[in-house]
């Protein structure tokens, strides 16, 4: 027959597991009930400041030497040398020693610089109207236009004119303070077409390993939709940082711009956006990048392009240092703990003090930390994880998750609480002296907490004799692992065979130690020792004021 308190512990175990849970679910439902619709795609759910740190400014010129050949009546040879734009775009840095991609159509044009030469030196030297462009031309007077012809390229035997041209490409990190007059970059690979990516490497200012980068992605999936285009309309500075513009890919994976925004792509191509980075709103990483304008279509590369041609060049995209503290201040950052991100950004600035972004974020942190939005210092706010892109798991998902924990649990319960009924009631069958039952950790006694009799016999429970005064439970039932019993004082403790118990599932130990018997020792424990009681049901030690065994509830009134 069960005990009163085995029937009310279950329920009370029940209760006690799921209150709690069932509050949470509770508050979880009402959260969603009141949150605003969800989006149709997630947009946008990533800090584009991962990325923004590592975007460039690319722009390309030449340099022509031209040696233009007279030879009406002597042979003259004028030289002059002349300098052009090429193209502007933008670009991103891969790796933090000044590996930079952008687009072949920012250092690679189809306009020729020697013809712009030759314009120029024909006007100069002969004293024609030539427009300085880069446009071939023709003159009324036949003998100078066949000089001119001729000193159009390519170059021939009859030709005119002689020129060698150096492209030079410079890039502008985006850095406060601006780098002065940009960082020289050399080419080393350019696509056949225009659209293809192009690779450069910086000569000067990449050797520490500290410019910012941006993180690259390995494919553009299926499921991209929602993009931001990372321009550059001018040289950085923190007065001209880099402009973010949303676009959508339709359908969704593809290289297509929906139609009701490529009016707004064309106008970016037109103000620097050739070679720009896209980034995947919900990763916050670079997928692609766009070119086009100036008579070009608009194209999407796609990352694996991009990674192919860094292959071409032997070059592998990494991030570097500076990148890592800077990743670990953004996971206070956005979550509000300002006061946390403070030393983290200050870290960022030591090791790259032109770190724009950082610059900037560390002024916002120390204008906000302490104050009541700041997660660190004022009202308790989101714990200083790692900035995580979108799931965009709805929040049903997680009220189900609840709910199934909640069922788990109290099946659980359940059982053991069943389970305990069931070995309450085998309890009482006769020839059982032990209950295989969990074991469970009572409250610690203090060593005195033993029942004590001070100035009365020793008193042998029922069915335990002999002179050794063995305070194993009767019929020699082992006992779980618990403190060892203070012995008598004057007699060595010499431990007593283990006994056999009757139900294999409890294994056997060592029961407590015995004092042999010896003429000079009593039987008892001496006057003002304590006494050690044990429940005759299941053979475990009592405390001392307890009315019930506190592993099995039997009464203190069937102990002795």
């Amino acid at each position: 027959m069960p005990r009163l308190h085995s029937l009310f512990a279950g329920p009370a175990a029940h209760a006690a597991i799921a209150a709690p849970l069932l509050a949470v679910s509770l508050v979880v439902m009402a959260q969603v009930a009141q949150a605003a619709p969800l989006p149709m795609h997630p947009h946008p759910s990533g800090s584009t400041d991962r990325v923004t740190p590592g975007a460039v400014r690319v722009e390309s010129s030449s340099h022509v030497s031209i040696t233009l050949l007279d030879d009406r009546s002597i042979i003259k040879q004028v030289v002059r040398e002349y300098d052009s734009e090429l193209a502007k775009g933008s670009g991103f840095t891969v790796t933090p020693d000044g590996v930079v991609v952008t687009a072949t159509q920012v250092v690679q044009t189809d306009r020729d610089p020697r013809v712009y030469a030759a314009n120029r030196v024909f006007a100069e030297y002969f004293k024609v109207k030539i427009p300085a462009d880069f446009k071939r031309h023709t003159l009324d007077d036949p003998d100078l236009n066949r000089r001119l012809q001729a000193c159009y390229p390519p170059q021939k035997t009859d030709s005119t004119c002689i020129a060698q041209v150096t492209v030079n490409v410079t890039v502008f990190p985006y850095l406060d303070p601006p780098a002065p007059g940009g960082l020289p970059a050399q080419i080393l690979t350019t696509g056949a077409a225009p659209a293809a990516p192009a690779v450069l490497k910086v000569a000067k200012g990449g050797e520490k390993g500290t410019l910012p980068t941006v993180p690259l992605g390995t494919a553009l999936g299926g499921a991209v939709e929602s993009i931001d285009v990372m321009t550059l309309t001018g040289r950085p500075s923190a007065k001209l940082p880099p402009k973010l513009d949303t676009a959508h890919l339709d359908p969704p994976g593809s290289r297509t711009i929906t139609e009701k925004e490529q009016d707004k792509i064309t106008a970016l191509l037109k103000n620097g956006a050739p070679g720009a980075a896209l980034i995947d709103d919900a990763k916050s990483e670079v997928i692609g990048l766009l070119s086009g304008g100036g008579g070009l279509p608009t194209t999407i590369t796609p990352v694996e392009e991009i990674r192919t041609a860094l292959v071409a060049a032997g070059v592998t995209p990494r991030r570097g240092p500076v990148d890592n503290v800077y990743e670990t201040a953004l996971a206070s950052y956005h979550n509000k703990q300002f006061a946390n991100a403070i030393p983290v950004l200050r870290q960022v600035l030591n090791l790259r003090p032109d770190h724009a972004v950082a610059i900037d974020h560390l002024k916002e942190a120390r204008a906000k930390a302490g104050a009541t939005e700041d997660g660190a210092g004022g009202t308790a706010g989101p714990s200083a994880a790692p900035v995580e892109t979108a799931s965009g798991v709805s929040p049903l998902v997680l009220v189900a998750g609840g709910f199934a924990v909640l069922v788990v649990l109290v099946a659980a319960a359940t059982a053991l609480s069943r389970r305990r009924r069931t070995v309450a009631a085998a309890a009482g069958a006769p020839g059982i002296s032990s209950i295989d039952t969990p074991v469970q950790t009572p409250e610690p006694w203090p060593a005195h907490a033993v029942t004590q009799v001070i100035g009365a016999p020793p008193h042998h429970p029922a069915g335990v004799g002999g002179s050794g005064g063995d305070p194993s439970p009767p019929g020699g039932t082992s006992q779980p692992s618990h403190p060892s019993w203070p012995s008598a004082p004057s007699a060595p403790s010499v431990p007593s065979v283990p006994s056999t118990s009757s139900v294999p599932s409890v294994p056997s130990v060592p029961s407590a130690p015995s004092v042999p018997s010896s003429p000079s020792v009593s039987s008892g424990p001496p006057h003002g020792q304590p006494q050690m009681n044990f429940c005759t049901q299941c053979g475990m030690r009592l405390g001392q004021g307890h009315r019930f065994c506190g592993f099995c509830g039997n009464p203190v009134d069937s102990v002795t």
